[in-house]
């Protein structure tokens, strides 16, 4: 999933710009849009009322509208409000992109004060998430497609723009339209198709229509609907299966899935810099995705796993993509442990698989760290290659803290973190504290999240072993480089049968006995791959 760079939260830390107050301090209460989707012209039209209510502040002469995040592409055409006069369209250099709107009063209003707004606005452009083209249209909410209020305090884009109402589309003849909450009417006219959906839940809201094709599966207790451009009966079904049974999955850890409605959209390759993206209660995947045999578990659990982590839950500050691509990642991992089995998730944090991104992995891990691309995980801030860096890093620093403090604690505390971050961003930080102090004092969590946050590479071991008596192996281990602390399983083979013992390895060079079934043949460290250690199979030795 892209998330937006800039967010037009930003505008709340931000001088007003003009001699009245700067117009924050209303909250959206219920916004009813129309969405107008003109393919031939490669435009959209959106008309629609917000209505505001006065929430936090004693007194105002009138609200602030924003749209826009990152790339100006919508502008205001109307903006009315009763008793008020507006100024449309004034852009603000600490807010790249966005377009605001100003609504003034004479008098002010007071704390409790409801204002509706109408307003008309046309597309300019095209965004990386947001596009009109020939075969299809698309809108994510990462853009900031459509008008919000500017917060008095700073908060997460995915909160600030979740308000309940309706989105209608007005399509041509054969189009369809997916977007958030319940489809609650759909009708063929002369001048072509109108849908309405309605959203009780407050969320951010997204879209995408063109000429689909839209079938509905049943997956355990869900319905997951499936719009294609093109037909793909078995494939349908089996993404379909696979997303349902992935977000089954990932409720038995994250707790229950936030959102109402279940699917999957097809966008045409060429159409949108993504692979796939995470809306609050679908997914837009490329046409591509859907070949995977049996179902892309890795791609859509991933994207399933942003509901929790992304959306329901923001990211905000240095090393935030942790917080959000990283835990959608261990999502995926988590997926594919509960459909295919543990030694199948092993192999996807080890080498990734056909079908989604071969960097995401050990493996891409020490080849960007080769090409001289690591980074310092609390310090990324997900631009370039450290998206890739995040998935490829971040997801096994996750998999080794559950391995550090068992399956109950480990997501007994992301589920609190959910709980505790509903409809608000988290910090890095905020996740090191939930952590430790969930966490036994022996468990060391302060040491190993320096250890796999605040310094870039990983562990590259070198191992000596003799036998030492009968049934027992003296073994050195040795740490290139700045040492980790390390819970490591050896395993010791013998004529006798397996041996397996955890010990704690830290410092340059470590020297520790462990015990033997027989006569010692081989001694084999993480045989399991728990630990993201370097091996021969993940590509050259980094250097030292």
């Amino acid at each position: 999933m892209i998330l937006a760079a800039l967010v037009l939260a930003k505008a709340a830390c931000l001088a007003p710009p003009a001699s009245d107050d700067d117009g924050k301090g209303w909250k959206a209460v219920a916004l009813d849009l129309v969405v107008t989707i003109v393919p031939e012209e490669k435009r959209l039209g959106l008309e629609g009322t917000l209505r505001l209510r006065l929430d936090e502040l004693d007194s105002s002469l009138g609200p602030t509208l924003a749209v826009n995040s990152g790339t100006s592409v919508l502008r205001f055409l109307e903006v009315h409000a009763r008793g008020t006069e507006a100024r449309l369209n004034e852009p603000l250099s600490e807010l790249p992109g966005a377009l605001l709107a100003y609504l003034r009063a004479k008098q002010p209003f007071r704390r409790g004060a409801e204002l509706e707004v109408s307003f008309l606005l046309e597309s300019t452009g095209r965004a990386g998430q947001l596009a009109v083209l020939d075969e299809i249209a698309f809108g994510s909410w990462v853009t900031g497609w459509y008008p919000v209020p500017l917060p008095l305090h700073p908060e997460s884009l995915s909160a600030l723009i979740a308000v309940p109402g309706t989105t209608r589309f007005e399509l041509p003849h054969g189009w369809h339209a997916l977007s958030n909450g319940r489809l609650v009417s759909e009708e063929e006219r002369e001048d072509g198709t109108s849908c309405e959906w309605r959203i009780e839940q407050p969320v951010a809201r997204s879209f995408a229509a063109g000429p689909y094709q839209v079938a509905s599966f049943r997956s355990g207790e869900r319905d997951v609907r499936v719009y294609l451009l093109t037909p793909k009966p078995e494939s349908a079904a089996a993404q379909a299966e696979t997303l349902g049974r992935a977000i089954t999955a990932m409720e038995q850890r994250f707790g229950p899935y936030p959102y109402s409605t279940f699917a999957i959209a097809e966008v045409p390759e060429g159409s949108a810099p993504f692979y796939a993206s995470s809306e609050q209660g679908f997914i837009l995947a490329k046409s591509t995705a859907f070949d995977v045999r049996g179902g892309n578990v890795p791609l859509f659990a991933h994207e399933a796993a942003h509901a929790w982590w992304g959306n329901r839950v923001g990211a905000s500050g240095p090393g935030s993509i942790l917080c959000s691509e990283s835990l959608a990642q261990y999502g995926a991992v988590v997926a594919i442990e509960a459909l295919e089995g543990p030694a199948a998730a092993t192999e996807f944090l080890r080498f990734s698989r056909t079908g989604y991104n071969d960097v995401q992995c050990a493996r891409g891990y020490f080849a960007m760290a080769r090409g001289g691309n690591d980074r310092t995980l609390a310090k990324l801030t997900g631009e370039g290659i450290e998206h890739n860096l995040s998935d490829a890093k971040g997801h096994w620093v996750y998999h080794m803290l559950r391995g550090v403090l068992g399956d109950e604690l480990f997501f007994a505390t992301l589920r609190g973190l959910v709980r505790d971050f509903a409809g608000r961003s988290m910090t890095l930080d905020d996740v090191r504290a939930a952590f430790i102090a969930a966490a036994p004092k022996e468990a060391e969590l302060a040491r190993f999240f320096s250890d796999w946050l605040d310094r870039p590479g990983a562990p590259v071991l070198d191992v000596a072993w003799k036998a030492s008596g009968p049934a027992e192996v003296e073994l050195v281990v040795r740490q290139s480089g700045e040492p980790y602390r390390l819970l490591l399983e050896v395993a010791v083979d013998s004529a006798a049968g397996e041996r397996r013992t955890t010990v704690v390895v830290d410092g340059t060079e470590c020297t520790v006995r462990v015990p033997a079934a027989g006569p010692p043949s081989a001694v084999r460290l993480d045989p399991e791959h728990r630990l993201l250690l370097w091996d021969e199979a993940l590509g050259a030795r980094p250097s030292r």
